[in-house]
C-alpha cells in the first residue's frame, strides 16, 4: 500500500501524520472538510488504512488514495 507513491507499513508508519481529503476537495488539504489524523493500522485485504482522526477521535478505514502525509 502506497500513501503518494511511498510505501507504508505498520511498523514503520504506525502514529505517522496524515490529512485526509475527501474528492470534493479536489485535492484541497485547507478544505473544510479535511481531517487530519494518524496511521494505526493497514487492512491489506481491504486496501485501507485505519487513520485515528483527531476531530472526533474515531477510527475509520480509509482509502490510502485519500490521504496525504502531514
Amino acid at each position: 500500500m502506497k500513501i503518494e507513491g511511498r510505501d507504508i507499513t505498520t511498523t514503520e508508519n504506525y502514529l505517522d501524520p496524515v490529512t485526509y481529503i475527501p474528492g470534493h476537495a479536489n485535492g484541497n488539504a485547507g478544505h473544510k472538510d479535511c481531517e487530519k489524523g494518524v496511521i494505526i493500522s493497514m487492512e491489506e485485504d481491504f486496501g485501507t488504512v485505519k487513520v485515528l482522526y483527531c476531530k472526533g477521535r474515531t477510527v475509520q478505514a480509509t482509502n490510502p488514495s485519500d490521504l496525504v502525509w502531514g
